[in-house]
C-alpha cells in the first residue's frame, strides 16, 4: 500500500504543486483546503504524514496541530509545517506544540521530499525498536544533580516538580545526557534524534529544541547547568562535578 500523505494548504497552486510532486515519488497524496475539511472528511482513513500550512481560514495550523495530538485516531501522525511564517518566534511555537518539521516557503520540491523521507524513516525506525524492545522497570529513575530522569514513563522531575517535554525533547535531551561530556555536532543531534542525513538550514531545529529545554529546565546558556553551547559547532551535556 502506498504512503499516504495529506497536505492543508488553502493555496489551490501550492496544494496543486505538492500534490503533484508526492505523486511524482509514488506517495498516495490527499488535499484538504482547511482544517473543518480535514476533521469532516467522512471517512476514517489516517494518514502517514500531514503537510500543514499555518495561515488557513478558520482554524489556524497551530489550532489543527493540537486538536491533532489530543483526537483519538491522529495523536501521533507526523506532522510538517509548511508555511510562510518563518520567524523564529512561529517555528519555536511549531516545534512546542509537536510538529516533526518546519519547513519555510518558498522550498525546494527535493528538499521538501527529502524532510519528508526523513520524518517517515524516523517513525519507522521508532515503531520497530518500541515493537522490539522490552520495558524498563517503572520505577528506574536516572538521577543528575537536581533532576530525576524515568526512561520508561518518559517523565522528568526537577526538584521534584513535572517536567513538560514533548515528544522530541525528551529523545534529544535523553540522547545528550547518556553522552554526558561528549561535545555533539547539530548534523550529528539531526541524525540521532531526527534521522535527517544533511545539514543546511535544518540544523535551526536542533537549536529551537535546545533552547526550549534550557528554557523548561531553567538553563543558563551563559552559565549552563546541563548543556553548553559550543560555538560553531553544536552542545554538550555536562558532566555532573
Amino acid at each position: 500500500m502506498a504512503t499516504a500523505i495529506w497536505v492543508v494548504e488553502d493555496d489551490e497552486n501550492i496544494a496543486e504543486l505538492i500534490k503533484t510532486a508526492l505523486q511524482s515519488a509514488s506517495y498516495e497524496a490527499r488535499t484538504f483546503d482547511s482544517g473543518a475539511a480535514l476533521f469532516e472528511r467522512g471517512d476514517a482513513q489516517v494518514p502517514d504524514l500531514i503537510l500543514l500550512d499555518i495561515m488557513l481560514p478558520g482554524m489556524s495550523g497551530y489550532d489543527i496541530l493540537k486538536r491533532l495530538r489530543a483526537s483519538k485516531d491522529m495523536p501521533d501522525v507526523p506532522v510538517i509545517f509548511l508555511t510562510a511564517k518563518g520567524t523564529e518566534f512561529d517555528k519555536a511555537m511549531g516545534l512546542e506544540l509537536g510538529a516533526d518539521d518546519y519547513i519555510p516557503k518558498p522550498f525546494g520540491v527535493l528538499e521538501l521530499l527529502a524532510r519528508i523521507k526523513a520524518v517517515l524513516r524516523r517513525y519507522a525506525k521508532g515503531r520497530r525498536e518500541s515493537a522490539q524492545s522490552v520495558p524498563a522497570p517503572a520505577e528506574e529513575v536516572r538521577r543528575f544533580k537536581d533532576l530525576e530522569i524515568n526512561v520508561a514513563s518518559r517523565e522528568i522531575r526537577k526538584d521534584g516538580a513535572a517536567v513538560k517535554f514533548t515528544y522530541k525533547e525528551f529523545e534529544l535531551f535523553l540522547y545528550m545526557y547518556q553522552n554526558r561530556g561528549v561535545v555533539l555536532s547539530r548534523d550529528n543531534l539531526l541524525e540521532k534524534v531526527w534521522g535527517y542525513e544533511y545539514a543546511g538550514d535544518t540544523t535551526r531545529t536542533v537549536d529551537m529544541h535546545i533552547k526550549s529545554i534550557r528554557q523548561k529546565l531553567a538553563d543558563s546558556k551563559e552559565t549552563p547547568k546541563y548543556i553548553e553551547t559550543i560555538r560553531g559547532y553544536g552542545y554538550k551535556f555536562l558532566k555532573e562535578s
